[in-house]
């Protein structure tokens, strides 16, 4: 992956642009997937004004960077996620800490857990996926 993470931004537009993280949220938010039409409507319904030129645009920049899939049926284009969302947060989740080990070793596994274990039943879950790490290796 390719992208350039963004702390200071939420969800997918933290790795996307701002507009391609409202566009694949409505993505993965639809059944399947979904018109041109129905991402622009989910957009100027939250009030945001854009036109469906700018929409289709962007959908297709997702296709190129392979986050959409792009079909046809007849003459209206549909677009539907290439992961999921859980996929999606794995995959970027995996990129950034990796990227923080390799380039600050220990003191990333040391600030994880000042961070995130703040109290004991978010230990607990540490020491469990950690037992399960440790057995998955020992096999």
């Amino acid at each position: 992956m390719a992208d350039v993470f963004r702390p200071a931004r939420s969800g997918a537009a933290s790795v996307l642009g701002p507009l391609e993280g409202e566009i694949i949220e409505v993505v993965w938010a639809g059944e399947g997937a979904v018109a041109v039409s129905d991402v622009h409507r989910a957009l100027t319904e939250g009030g945001r004004p854009i036109s469906y030129s700018a929409v289709k645009a962007v959908l297709n920049n997702l296709v190129d960077k392979a986050r959409l899939i792009k079909t046809r049926e007849g003459k209206v284009t549909y677009f539907a996620a290439a992961t999921s969302r859980e996929a999606f947060d794995a995959q970027v989740v995996s990129t950034v800490v990796s990227s923080l080990k390799r380039n600050f070793g220990s003191t990333v596994i040391a600030q994880l857990v000042d961070e995130l274990a703040v109290d004991q039943a978010t230990l607990e879950e540490f020491e469990r996926v950690i037992a399960e790490r440790k057995a998955e290796l020992g096999k």
